[in-house]
């Protein structure tokens, strides 16, 4: 009888192994970035149930020999780069009404000094991040334009265009995302709990020359639904909507994609 568990890793590893082979990377590679994440989320598994996070339990949890685990988990060094706020940076923008104008539009913020509007708005997102670093990659990117003596923002959405690394990471987060969507609903044992939404539209039949149309209408469509959710969720994000009775922490994710 087939392994469910293994017949599903396979299923999920089919696009790793077609991003290495289109990125030129080998087996070496994937089985040494394989030790090094499951070395983390295991930490971060022992994290989250309070317990003890040390060699020997990384190691037995994980497979990962002893000598490997003391190499990755204690050596290694991880580039915190900046980039991976701005999206952050820029949704909290558009949706907290600290920085909006009277239209819910965001609006110009000034930026020079520790006091700035700019500077609180980096602040609500991280206390580590430097707003002259967000500023600077925020420009580098075209995404903000300075008037006299505030930023004004230029787009709806951060994308990740010239930087490869910052875009693959929101694609391993997607996934990340999307497979404990999938697992969440497969082993849930609360039958009264509404599972997490999962479906995908294919048509497989479709005239070349309609494809530039379509694509534009379901960019539209899908753009439309997901500013919907995105104002009526903000109404209950703490960090948008603070209210001193509640306690926050928990996390909703909705994501949409098109491949045409």
């Amino acid at each position: 009888m087939e392994n469910p568990l293994l017949s599903g890793l396979h299923h999920m590893l089919r696009p790793i192994a077609r991003y290495c082979i289109r990125s030129s990377l080998g087996l070496q590679e994937l089985l040494e970035m394989s030790k090094v994440v499951l070395l983390e989320v295991a930490a971060e598994e022992m994290q989250r149930l309070d317990e003890k996070v040390n060699i020997s339990r990384l190691s037995a949890m994980t497979g990962v020999h002893r000598k490997d685990a003391v190499r990755i988990y204690r050596e290694k060094d991880v580039d915190q780069e900046s980039s991976r706020f701005v999206s952050r940076v820029v949704w909290q923008w558009r949706q907290d009404q600290r920085f909006q104008n009277k239209s819910g539009k965001p609006r110009p913020l000034t930026f020079r000094g520790d006091e700035s509007e700019f500077s609180e708005l980096v602040r609500v997102v991280s206390q580590d991040l430097h707003p002259g670093t967000v500023l600077f990659e925020l420009e580098r990117l075209n995404a903000v334009k300075r008037v006299k003596d505030t930023i004004q923002l230029l787009v709806k959405a951060y994308v990740p265009r010239g930087n490869p690394v910052e875009g693959l990471r929101m694609l391993g987060e997607d996934v990340d995302d999307l497979s404990c969507a999938v697992m969440d609903n497969v082993f849930c044992q609360d039958s009264n709990q509404k599972p997490n939404y999962h479906a995908k539209a294919v048509y497989d039949n479709i005239a070349e020359e309609d494809l530039p149309q379509l694509r534009s209408w379901i960019f539209k469509q899908a753009s439309s639904f997901h500013q919907k959710v995105a104002k009526y969720l903000s109404k209950y994000d703490l960090d948008i909507t603070p209210n001193p009775k509640k306690k926050g922490g928990k996390r909703i994710v909705l994501g949409i994609f098109t491949r045409t």
